[in-house]
């Protein structure tokens, strides 16, 4: 499930890229223009893809951590089993 929500997310992103970039080179303006576009884009894109790496990162960790805490809570449970017997 949450690969599937990583792959609309990166489809999106990749897809609006694409659209702002072909979007500028059809425009009609000058070369100069175009350039400066070009930048505050690829400015505003890098700004996006790191904000999405950092989330991705957290929650990354959070479903490790998560993973991590139910394995130590079963064996745990599986040692008190253990005993009991």
């Amino acid at each position: 499930m949450k690969n599937d929500a990583f792959k609309i997310l990166a489809g999106f992103i990749i897809g609006a890229t694409a659209g702002l970039l072909a979007g500028l080179l059809v425009a009609p303006e000058s070369g100069k223009g175009t350039r400066k576009k070009i930048s505050d884009t690829a400015d505003k894109i890098k700004h996006d893809l790191h904000d999405f790496a950092e989330e991705t990162l957290e929650a990354t960790k959070k479903s490790i951590s998560e993973t991590v805490d139910d394995l130590v809570k079963g064996h745990k449970e599986k040692d008190q089993a253990t005993l009991k017997n």
